[in-house]
């Protein structure tokens, strides 16, 4: 018997990359599984892959930028399984470009997807939970961007930035909110990761228009240089069982995270010799 043996996840973005890396090691741990993607039948394969793992899983179409598609998609897994107990927020879309070479419909997609699709989901299962009683688990795919910039060769990416800078404060937020009802909440921070995530212009949805032509291949150095997506999910897995609210996967993050921080604390020197000089 497994730790989630008897439990029921959702996980947007399951069919692929990270998503599938948790779903993965979630099956291992007896957990049933609604994997929610863009591509219903790759959703649908990846289900069936699972399965064979002894574990009840089923694959599912959503936008998350939708609210009436992730509401119906919230009642078809309550209507397969009776219950939900981990809902990770997984889905999202890698853009690269600086400011002044992308376009509105770009920055759009991009937030829509990775901030605003964040937002629907809890906000569509979180009073569910609260209804029923659910000490849920809630996990969002964060990034080593939530903490500082990735490495230049991935050359700029102030869209996708400062989506992973808003999930920080959304989450850190979200667990508060939802302590009092006993539920855990988990940001996860990878570094690179050998994902497709680079290439979701395949999914991208009519409203946000074609891709504004800007030169990156942060895609391909991501590819070549990236994590496992299933060690990815095996440390996101272990980090949920010891209801962490940081599950970060690479090392090399605790510079980013250092270098942040020692650049607030000193302007804080700095407020207080103002402070004293001028009070």
């Amino acid at each position: 018997m497994g730790a989630y043996s008897g439990k029921v996840a959702v996980i947007t973005g399951g069919n692929s990359g990270i998503g599938l890396g948790i779903a993965r090691n979630l099956a291992n741990e007896g957990c049933d599984l609604a994997l929610v993607g863009m591509d219903e039948a790759k959703a649908q394969r990846a289900a069936t892959d699972l399965a064979e793992l002894g574990v009840r899983a089923i694959g599912l179409s959503c936008d998350v930028t939708d609210r009436a598609a992730v509401e119906a998609m919230a009642d078809r897994v309550y209507d397969e399984f009776g219950t939900i107990d981990i809902l990770v927020n997984n889905a999202g879309v890698g853009y690269s470009g600086e400011v002044y070479k992308i376009g509105e419909q770009d920055w759009d997609w991009v937030i829509d997807v990775n901030v605003k699709g964040v937002f629907q989901c809890c906000a569509v299962f979180v009073p569910r939970f609260l209804e029923k009683g659910t000490k849920a688990h809630i996990v969002i795919m964060g990034s080593e961007q939530c903490f500082g910039l990735a490495d230049p060769q991935f050359g700029s990416m102030i869209a996708y930035n400062t989506s992973k800078h808003a999930l920080l404060g959304f989450t850190d937020s979200l667990r508060r909110d939802v302590a009092p009802a006993g539920m855990t909440v988990s940001l996860v921070c990878p570094g690179p990761v050998a994902t497709e995530i680079w290439n979701a212009e395949r999914a991208r949805q009519p409203q946000y228009g074609e891709r504004n032509a800007v030169g990156d291949g942060a895609g391909d150095a991501v590819a070549e240089m990236g994590m496992d997506p299933d060690l990815v999910g095996k440390i996101t897995v272990e980090g949920m069982k010891d209801g962490d609210f940081y599950i970060i996967t690479h090392d090399y993050i605790r510079d980013l995270i250092t270098e942040r921080y020692k650049e607030a604390d000193a302007a804080c020197d700095k407020t207080d010799r103002w402070l004293k000089e001028y009070s």
